[in-house]
């Protein structure tokens, strides 16, 4: 017959927990400065306990560095203070770059003219509207109309302004410092070179031979654009709202007194604190030790308890970001003294053994970043984990350079690169060249 006993034991063992600020850090670290402004911001809403303040940093002395090549800084002389996080990229275009040109021109109806004709050039460069039909809207003599013209054309990039191709070009020659001979008169002319038969007419009309020809027709190819509103980039538009990368830098690599330091965007530009009518409040409560009774009481309690649990966890999230982003800028000094070139290769566990943090968290901490560089250049944390960007680099400045009716094939790239002690294969080049987004040698040529 069968027998049930019950008996009682004691049983030791370990369970993993979690501590819901550690979750609360963790989810902080991932965050990109925007998106952590954001969610702050959304927590201060839900929170009467915290108050969140955004500050404008104060300005800093400029420091400029000898390398521009791949990340080259806005252009254009700054003054001698600057604020770093005014340079977050936006949505600037050839007409915003135009209004802003009259506005610091011109003013009262000339200014109205020229806005008007502002309005009415596309994104090739070229004015969309005749004169006769600007003047006739505007109630005001042509002749004002083409002063007006004339104004923004002489404001505006080479090119920009032109009713037609013929005038496009001939204004981008007039801003050359020299002007080879026979380009003029054939730009004048250039209509019938697009006829029928027009190359060998055009040669007979102006007493020129087919060499004569084909050295001005090369000038103008290498030298003049036929659409220059194409050409129009803000300094910044490699961080344009179509480029996954556009954002606030997290944080800032500045050159003091010969070092290299770091500051994070969070530290320099937001405040997160308890309120005071809620501190004194708990304070009171326990001090005097006396237990929350009501539910209003409870309810202002927890919300402490939360503020305080989100400014730890924010404090430890600035924290982690700071010392990997310190060591990381530690160990590439080179790159950012020297340039591209002297990348060195670098992990994320390299960086986890000088931080003491794991390896996971390191991941987490630069996933998304981005960083401002001493020359004011924003680049992406990742680059710094880029072994392949000398390479890469050395790729792109041998094509710019190449001869145009001859350009590199990959094996000549790859040659090239091994004279200059990168030991790469022929199938690695062509996957650098089309990481750079480089067409192919014969695509290449076909554009020349």
């Amino acid at each position: 017959m069968l027998e049930l006993r019950t008996t009682v034991g004691v049983a030791v063992d370990q369970v993993a927990t979690v501590n819901s600020q550690l979750i609360v850090r963790s989810e902080l670290l991932e965050l990109p400065y925007l998106d952590l402004c954001e969610r702050l911001a959304e927590e201060a809403d839900e929170n009467p306990a915290l108050e969140l303040e955004f500050r404008q940093p104060p300005p800093e002395p400029e420091h400029r560095l000898p390398w521009r090549e791949a990340f080259p800084p806005p252009a254009g002389e700054r003054s001698e203070l600057h604020d770093p996080t005014a340079w977050a990229p936006a949505d600037y275009t050839l007409r915003d770059d135009l209004r802003w040109r009259l506005a610091c021109a011109t003013d009262g109806q000339q200014r109205r003219i020229a806005e008007y004709l502002t309005e009415n050039i596309d994104e090739r460069g070229y004015l969309t509207t005749t004169v006769f039909d600007a003047a006739l809207e505007l109630g005001v003599p042509e002749q004002r109309v083409e002063a007006a013209l004339r104004l923004l054309q002489g404001l505006a990039a080479p090119g920009v302004g032109a009713r037609d191709l013929r005038e496009c070009l001939l204004l981008q020659l007039g801003a050359l410092p020299e002007e080879p001979p026979h380009v003029r008169v054939i730009i004048e002319h250039c209509p019938e070179l697009v006829e029928p038969g027009g190359w060998a007419r055009l040669c007979g009309s102006l007493g020129l031979d087919e060499g004569q020809l084909a050295a001005a027709l090369s000038f103008i190819r290498d030298n003049l654009r036929p659409y220059p509103g194409e050409q129009f980039h803000p300094p910044w538009h490699h961080l344009l709202p179509d480029n996954p990368l556009a954002a606030q830098p997290d944080a800032f690599v500045m050159i003091e007194d010969g070092r290299l330091t770091v500051e994070l965007a969070a530290s320099r530009n937001l405040t997160l604190r308890l309120s005071e009518a809620y501190r004194r409040l708990d304070e009171g409560m326990r001090a005097l030790k006396v237990r929350a009774g009501d539910e209003s009481t409870k309810r202002a309690r927890a919300q402490v308890r939360a503020a305080r649990q989100l400014i730890w966890s924010l404090d430890q999230r600035n924290r982690g970001l700071h010392k990997v982003t310190e060591a990381m800028v530690r160990a590439q000094s080179a790159f950012f003294l020297g340039g591209p070139l002297a990348l060195l290769p670098l992990t994320h566990k390299q960086v986890a053994e000088q931080t003491g943090l794991h390896e996971s968290t390191v991941s987490r901490a630069v996933a998304g970043k981005l960083l401002m560089m001493p020359s004011g250049a924003v680049i992406p944390y990742s680059l710094l984990f880029d072994d392949a960007l000398p390479a890469k680099t050395v790729i792109k400045s041998l094509i710019r350079v190449e001869p145009p009716g001859a350009p590199l094939t990959d094996d000549q790239l790859q040659q090239l690169l091994i004279e200059r002690g990168f030991e790469l294969a022929r199938r690695t080049v062509t996957k650098y060249r089309h990481a750079l987004d480089i067409p192919a040698s014969s695509k290449r040529r076909a554009r020349v």
